[in-house]
């Protein structure tokens, strides 16, 4: 059976848990919990009746996510790499969390540190020149980069000048980029496509848009491999995928610092 936990913010969830009280796993308990991002604008979002009611289906999404069973942790309004979608949803990354918390590294957001820790292994060490053409840049552009990460501890620098990554920010876990439109399917498809630069997938939770304007939203999604939801539950599953490994990385350290200026799991 699925629990709910509203960790900051106001929304009432009674309803949500009445909902999630309906779904059951064939192995374990999914906790969903609700951890509102530190510069999220709590409290716009549920100002009109139909929108509100829309946001309540976040409980049967998350409770249904693919991925392993256990926590979900949905953020509201997470500032990310690229875009603010109206919820984030990450399954299975507990651990990660708990991980990444203990190891006192501030968060990883720009673009170019990103690339070149995601270039670095965690096991061997590789030299300056292996990273530079990995990135594409040339030694020096490299050289700083490296300094400043070591700088934080997300990377280590031996006795011979080469690199290794921090194994604790190795991200884990299936991260899922959701808009909610009560009519807008055209514009929450656009935007989708751009989470997925950093997010294994996207997800529309959609209104009652009639039966035609539900359809073509159906046609755009599933040829994305996306996922579509409305009140009647799943129309389209969201396929298995992996963004490319510096996105996927950004997208985890945008989470880890919404997170971290929240409460704690």
């Amino acid at each position: 059976m699925e629990t709910v936990t509203q960790l900051r913010g106001s929304q009432d969830v009674a309803s949500q848990a009445e909902r999630a009280a309906h779904y059951r796993t064939s192995s374990a308990r999914r906790t969903i919990r609700f951890i509102e991002a530190g510069s999220s604008r709590g409290g716009r979002r549920f100002e009109a009746v139909e929108e509100r009611n829309l946001h309540e289906l976040m409980v049967d999404v998350a409770a249904s996510l693919p991925g392993r069973a256990g926590d979900v942790l949905v953020v509201p309004e997470m500032p990310s790499p690229l875009g603010l979608p109206d919820f984030v949803a990450l399954v299975g990354g507990k651990q990660w969390f708990e991980r990444r918390a203990a190891a006192n590294i501030p968060p990883v957001l720009s673009d170019i540190d990103c690339a070149v820790l995601s270039a670095l292994s965690p096991r061997r060490p590789l030299g300056l020149r292996s990273i530079a053409r990995r990135v594409g840049w040339t030694p020096a552009e490299t050289e700083g980069v490296l300094v400043r990460l070591s700088r934080i501890g997300a990377a280590s620098l031996n006795s011979t000048g080469a690199a290794y990554s921090n194994p604790d920010l190795k991200p884990s876990g299936s991260v899922f980029a959701i808009e909610a439109k009560l009519r807008e399917w055209r514009r929450a498809i656009l935007q989708g496509r751009s989470y997925r630069t950093w997010a294994n997938n996207y997800i529309v939770v959609l209104g009652n848009v009639g039966a035609t304007a539900e359809a073509r939203a159906k046609d755009g999604i599933l040829s994305d491999g996306g996922g579509l939801f409305t009140h009647a539950g799943w129309v389209v599953r969201p396929r298995a995928r992996q963004p490319a490994v510096a996105r996927r990385l950004q997208g985890f350290e945008y989470l880890f610092a919404s997170l971290s200026s929240g409460p704690t799991l």
